[in-house]
């Protein structure tokens, strides 16, 4: 038995659940939340898709889905939900089943209405987890005796939404100290947005601290300085942040951007190459499925480029570049090290103005450009604007660039 303190599920009844709002929980009665929204006047609905999946993990898909149907209960069209509570459950569901679910409850959605989900990252139980409310928002979290396993399923962020429809991802928890170290905890937010990578304004203090990383280590970077003074607080301003999404607190960066869109670019073109897409091709995929406005005065690449050869990177920038506004800046990181860390770093914004930064440890790849200058000649539609060199403690050597794009004359 393991114990799981849910950050998300407190920072929903905090900052998006008020007295009165309405809770679909598709967990089981037995979990214990619902006395939380009773204390909150709010009327809760439960399903326990849980006994289900038991009961249809052995029939085909088409029965699976109709019986998926037969067991959710019939609301009058008039309620409107505001969370829906989704526990583990889509680690145990197939993508077609989610997407039913969703087609399912549809009537009873509005814009705003949010998912919250929690996702595997180790080694599959055999089934969804008996959640028991201790006190608070931490639970006991059981795994059932099977003999026989329910078949799992694993998600990203980009894959959930893909499955989930008209969704975008809100805010992602991980490995903070309290909750199981295998479980990553999402918010989804359901509704016509303009991309799914357009943030919305963050929330109130308490639930922000809740989705931040821990440990990060502040830098003065002086040309990401430079890259922010083309957009700081003006109202139509577009930034792209193409930095991974979980785990990191966007609020001190919205509020320098008029709009703040985020693209996971290293996972979408990896995951796009997996499909056998040339690299190019790959690139174009990812950014096509990102809705990336027009005209972006700010594109901030972190640590992207060092996993990348130059040729790979002047394909991703000559793409970027077309979304760029004249005048537009492009900031990035290059590491001096000979081995690359094993994934993308943490790179967030601090109240104090200074970038936090967390560093995965380097792994066996070695960096794939030669030189810096080989990095910057490779970028001939734009110009050094600024740059600036540091060490970050007990980790490389790095050189920050802010570059300008290049308007010709007409």
């Amino acid at each position: 038995m393991l114990q799981h303190q849910s950050f998300g599920i407190a920072a929903l009844v905090e900052e998006v659940i008020q007295p009165g709002a309405k809770v679909l929980d598709l967990g089981c009665l037995s979990f214990g939340t619902t006395q939380t929204f009773l204390e909150l006047s709010c009327q809760t609905f439960i399903e326990d898709l849980r006994s289900l999946l038991l009961e249809i993990n052995a029939l085909d898909a088409q029965t699976r889905a109709s019986r998926l149907s037969e067991h959710l209960t019939k609301k009058p069209q008039r309620i409107k939900i505001d969370v829906v509570l989704c526990w583990d459950l889509f680690n145990f569901m197939e993508p077609e089943l989610i997407t039913r679910l969703i087609e399912e409850i549809q009537p009873h959605l509005k814009s705003g209405t949010i998912f919250h989900t929690m996702l595997y990252t180790g080694t599959m139980p055999t089934a969804p987890a008996d959640f028991k409310r201790l006190s608070g928002f931490t639970f006991n979290s059981e795994q059932l005796a099977l003999q026989e396993p329910l078949s799992t399923y694993r998600y990203s962020s980009l894959n959930l939404m893909k499955t989930m429809g008209n969704v975008s991802l809100r805010a992602s928890l991980l490995h903070r100290k309290g909750m199981r170290k295998d479980l990553i905890e999402m918010m989804f937010e359901y509704g016509n947005v303009k991309s799914q990578n357009a943030l919305q304004a963050a929330g109130t203090s308490g639930a922000i601290s809740a989705f931040r990383q821990i440990s990060l280590t502040e830098l003065p970077l002086t040309a990401f300085n430079a890259a922010m003074s083309h957009v700081s607080r003006s109202p139509i301003s577009k930034v792209l942040d193409v930095g991974k999404k979980v785990g990191r607190n966007m609020q001190f960066l919205q509020r320098e951007a008029g709009e703040l869109f985020i693209s996971d670019l290293y996972s979408a073109i990896l995951w796009q190459c997996s499909r056998k897409e040339s690299f190019k091709g790959a690139v174009h995929a990812a950014l096509k499925q990102a809705s990336l406005p027009e005209n972006l005065d700010c594109i901030l690449l972190w640590d992207l480029l060092n996993f990348f050869s130059v040729e790979e990177i002047q394909i991703i920038t000559s793409a970027l570049y077309q979304s760029l506004s004249d005048a537009g800046v492009m900031h990035f990181l290059l590491f001096k090290q000979e081995r690359l860390p094993v994934n993308c770093g943490v790179f967030e914004i601090q109240q104090s103005g200074l970038v936090g930064t967390f560093l995965q440890p380097a792994g066996n790849k070695p960096v794939k450009f030669r030189t810096i200058t080989d990095v910057v000649k490779s970028l001939p539609q734009m110009k050094v604007l600024s740059q600036g060199t540091g060490r970050i403690p007990s980790g490389p050597s790095y050189h920050e660039i802010t570059m300008q794009k290049v308007v010709k004359d007409q």
